[in-house]
């Protein structure tokens, strides 16, 4: 006799149904529920962490149970929902661990964490997709910072990361000021929070694949015609000042 009707589901069928929940709805309803099913958990290798908005225990849950190279999402925050997550999960794993990570994305992450995530990424070689979101908060802490070892951080670590953009499909970052010694052969998707149109008609160049475009930029003259060559988007978001 059957002890769990999930029993007879082969395992395929059963990662299948897995790709619709996060890590830890997973953990909180399928743990524990047979034997069988604890061995198809462990043979799992397509978890998704969001921790974005999630309860401290169940971020314990997840940090407990999860092996890094089983994971395929991981989401980072540290606002005022999840104050400390960043450090912690950091206290626990190092971002290359993640050895299958193919999307990585990072929300109000402070600069002192900055260094220990990004220099890690060149080791990614699975990653398509790197997103960094900063809010107001975010702005907050680089206000504390002189301008001048923003800027030179930045490029430290611009040099650490370089290497894995042009793997990617999909891009998120502030600023694209060091993108001109980049190619982005397989880039598709492509969101930066202020550009120069110099770097934008660059992009356009080097990005044969790119379809979606998200920028903001100042334009200074006036009178001056604003051609740029963007005849491969089919998506085009333009923030334009002065």
């Amino acid at each position: 006799m059957v002890d769990c009707l999930l029993d007879i589901f082969p395992v395929e069928l059963i990662h299948h149904l897995l790709n619709y929940f996060s890590a830890h709805e997973i953990f909180y309803t399928f743990t524990n529920v047979s034997f069988y099913i604890d061995n198809v958990l462990l043979i799992y290798s397509s978890y998704r962490l969001n921790f974005e908005s999630i309860k401290k225990k169940e971020f314990d849950l997840v940090c407990q149970r999860i092996i890094p190279n089983q994971v395929i999402s991981l989401t980072l925050c540290d606002n005022e929902n999840t104050p400390g997550q960043v450090e912690l999960f950091l206290s626990r794993f190092q971002i290359n661990q993640f050895t299958r990570l193919h999307s990585l994305t990072l929300i109000d992450v402070a600069p002192d964490f900055w260094e220990p995530i990004v220099t890690k990424l060149v080791e990614l070689k699975n990653l398509r997709s790197f997103f960094c979101h900063f809010s107001d908060r975010a702005d907050s802490w680089s206000s504390k910072i002189p301008y001048d070892d923003v800027h030179q951080l930045d490029m430290n670590l611009f040099d650490s990361y370089s290497p894995i953009l042009s793997q990617l499909n999909r891009l998120k970052l502030a600023h694209g000021e060091f993108f001109k010694s980049v190619q982005f052969p397989y880039l598709l998707h492509l969101i930066i929070e202020t550009c120069s149109v110099d770097i934008i008609k660059y992009i356009c160049r080097v990005a044969p694949r790119l379809k979606s475009l998200d920028t903001g930029f100042r334009h200074e003259k006036s009178s001056a015609e604003l051609v740029l060559p963007f005849g491969q988007l089919n998506r085009l978001v333009l923030r334009i000042e002065g």
